[in-house]
C-alpha cells in the first residue's frame, strides 16, 4: 500500500476526522490524499488555514471536483482559493471535471478560467458520466448522450485489484468503489479479514481476473452472446455501468461467475503472456 486517499460525499464535512486520519495514515509511512469540492473554500484566508492544517497533518495530494453539477452549488472563486492554497503548501493537485453531452465546463475551460494555461504541472482531467449511482437517474437523452460521447471507456478495468476501497462501515471491495455498496462485490471487511487477505482472495477470483484482463463489456457480451438480446458494446456508456449490471443481479453475476470459472485456465494464460499480473497484484497489497 502507499497511499491513502479519504472521498465521499465531501470528507471535508468532517475536517476533525480527516485531519486525525491524515495524520495516522502518514505515521504508517502513508501518502494520503482528499477528493473534496472545496466548498469550505470560501476566502483566501479559510482556504490556506483549512489545507494548511491538512498539509501539518500529513496530505500529500488534493483533488477537486468541479464540473456542471458542482458549479450549482460552488462558486468558481472557491476552486480559485482552494487552487491557491494547495499550492503554497506543496500538495500536488489534481482538478477532476465529470464531462457530458454539451457540457459548459470542461477540463479546458476550466484551466483558462483559472489561469492556469502555463502550469502543466496541475492535472485538470476529463471523465465521462456512468449512469451508476446517483448517474443512473437521468432521462433517456443523457444516457444516450453518454453512450455517444467520444471518450466512453469500454476496456479493461485498470482499477480492479489494483485499487481498493473501504467503506464507511468497513466493507473492501478490490477496484475504486464508484459503484453503489452491493455485497455481491464485497471480498472482506477490514475489522475481520483485513485488507492483505481480503485482496489476496480477490486476487483468486478467475472474474476479477477477467474484469481485469478484458472488462466487464466485453465480459457481458460473451456470456449473452446467445441470448435473444445479446448485450453489446454500444449498450454502455462506460465500464462503471457494466460492473453495475453484472453485480446488481443475482442470476448475471452467477452466470457470469459460472463462465469466468471455465474460463480460469484460459485467464491464467494470458496472465502468463502480461508477464505474470496476479503475483504482482498480490505483491503489491
Amino acid at each position: 500500500m502507499e497511499i491513502v486517499h479519504f472521498v465521499g460525499g465531501d470528507p471535508m464535512l468532517h475536517a476533525d476526522i480527516v485531519a486525525e486520519a491524515v495524520a495516522l495514515a502518514a505515521s504508517l509511512g502513508l501518502r494520503a490524499g482528499i477528493t473534496t469540492s472545496a466548498f469550505w473554500a470560501k476566502s483566501p484566508a479559510r482556504a490556506t488555514a483549512a489545507v494548511r492544517r491538512l498539509r501539518t497533518a500529513g496530505l500529500t495530494e488534493m483533488t477537486l471536483s468541479y464540473d456542471d453539477p458542482h458549479a450549482e452549488f460552488v462558486p468558481l472563486n472557491f476552486i480559485a482559493n482552494a487552487v491557491t492554497a494547495a499550492r503554497e503548501c506543496g500538495l500536488m493537485l489534481r482538478i477532476a471535471v465529470v464531462v457530458e453531452a454539451g457540457s459548459k465546463i470542461t477540463a479546458a475551460s476550466l484551466r483558462a478560467d483559472l489561469g492556469l494555461q502555463d502550469e502543466p504541472g496541475i492535472n485538470i482531467y476529463e471523465t465521462v458520466a456512468n449512469s451508476t449511482g446517483r448517474g443512473e437517474g437521468t432521462d433517456e437523452e443523457t444516457q444516450a448522450g453518454r453512450v455517444q460521447h467520444a471518450s466512453a471507456y469500454r476496456g479493461p478495468c485498470e482499477s480492479v485489484l489494483h485499487t481498493v476501497s473501504i467503506d464507511h462501515e468497513g466493507g473492501i471491495r478490490p477496484c475504486c468503489g464508484v459503484l453503489p455498496h452491493y455485497d455481491s462485490l464485497k471480498v472482506g471487511h477490514i475489522a475481520k479479514e483485513g485488507i492483505e487477505a481480503a485482496m489476496r482472495a480477490a486476487a483468486d477470483d478467475p472474474l476479477y481476473r477477467w474484469i481485469r484482463l478484458e472488462g466487464p463489456i466485453a465480459i457481458l457480451a460473451a456470456v449473452t452472446a446467445d441470448d435473444p438480446v445479446p448485450m453489446r458494446a454500444q449498450d454502455f456508456d462506460g465500464i462503471c455501468t457494466a460492473c453495475d449490471r453484472i453485480f446488481r443481479s443475482p442470476d448475471l453475476l452467477a452466470r457470469v461467475r459460472e463462465a469466468a470459472e471455465a474460463r480460469r485456465s484460459q485467464i491464467e494464460t494470458c496472465e502468463m503472456l502480461l508477464d505474470g499480473q496476479p503475483a504482482n497484484l498480490v505483491g503489491a497489497q
